[in-house]
């Protein structure tokens, strides 16, 4: 496994951690519920969390290859996703995902498109 593959998991792990722990701490200490549904009310967070933090991490990676790999700026990000150039700012080689997390879907899937289309000609 590459790094780009590893990174999503552990980002995603320590998030569902830290989620179980604030979880069950607040559930138990706060709302003082018994010990079984505290557990169980820390793992659902924890899970839902997990899945959450796994697919942003993922998809900031994918973007992320995808722009390096086929040596995209952000003129032609912004030509082919019809947001503005500051959305996709690229300071030392490095872009910069600084539009909101809701719109990253679709991004991946433009560039995810682009992606096929050249694989396509070549």
């Amino acid at each position: 496994m590459t790094n780009r593959n590893i990174f999503p998991i552990i980002y995603a792990v320590i998030s569902a951690v830290l989620t179980f722990i604030a979880m069950f701490f607040i559930l138990f200490n706060t709302f003082h519920m018994n010990l079984s549904f505290t557990i169980f009310g820390a793992a659902i967070a924890s899970i839902m969390f997990y899945i959450y933090s796994y697919f942003r991490a993922h998809a900031s990676a994918e973007i992320k290859r995808i722009v390096y790999q086929y040596g995209l700026d952000d003129a032609e990000l912004a030509r082919m996703t019809g947001l503005k150039k500051s959305d996709f700012p690229i300071y030392q080689d490095k872009l910069q995902l600084i539009l909101p997390k809701r719109m990253w879907p679709r991004v991946l899937h433009i560039l995810q498109e682009y992606e096929q289309e050249q694989k396509s000609k070549g």
